[in-house]
């Protein structure tokens, strides 16, 4: 969560320091690409807002522009992370590219810490989904090989019936 309040605390500030053009250009960005469905999930956005200020009423105009600069944040070290992994030639951008792609912009040690922190979560939630699969298949008591052995017998019956319909 400390990682959420922080984005946000960030794109708040982003909103309150920036000037009317970059907002009502933001505006006129978030219009044309309203349209192709680019944006974060309303849901969450509302419970980010409702996290960071609980007793305040946001207007939907602002939740629209939050929505969109928070859009620009991604797209802005996207952009930067992408250029650090093709200078490592790769293709795929990795978590130590984002890393560094914070560091160059310029944000400070914490924001690398939380980044850091739920990239740490959500390892460990991968691990969790990774384990529950396969303790599926050792709660079912039958080797794998010997799975394996059924799924093939079952496959051969179905093509047998195949050809018996025909």
């Amino acid at each position: 969560m400390p990682f959420i309040f922080l984005n946000f605390s960030i794109v708040l500030s982003v909103v309150s320091c920036a000037r009317i053009s970059w907002i009502s250009l933001a505006a006129e960005k978030m219009a044309d690409e309203e349209a192709e469905g680019v944006g974060l999930p309303q849901k969450g956005l509302n419970m980010i807002i409702k996290d960071a200020l609980p007793d305040m009423r946001i207007a939907n105009e602002t939740r629209e522009v939050l929505n969109q600069c928070c859009v620009e944040f991604i797209k802005h070290i996207s952009k930067e992370a992408q250029m650090i992994s093709s200078k490592d030639q790769r293709k795929t951008i990795y978590h130590d590219h984002v890393q560094k792609a914070l560091k160059n912009l310029g944000f400070p040690r914490e924001y690398v810490d939380a980044a850091n922190s739920v990239l740490g979560e959500c390892k460990i939630a991968a691990e969790k989904r990774l384990k529950r699969k396969n303790s599926r298949l050792d709660k079912c008591g039958i080797p794998e090989e010997q799975l394996f052995e059924m799924q093939q017998r079952l496959i051969e019956q179905v093509g047998g019936f195949n050809k018996k319909e025909k």
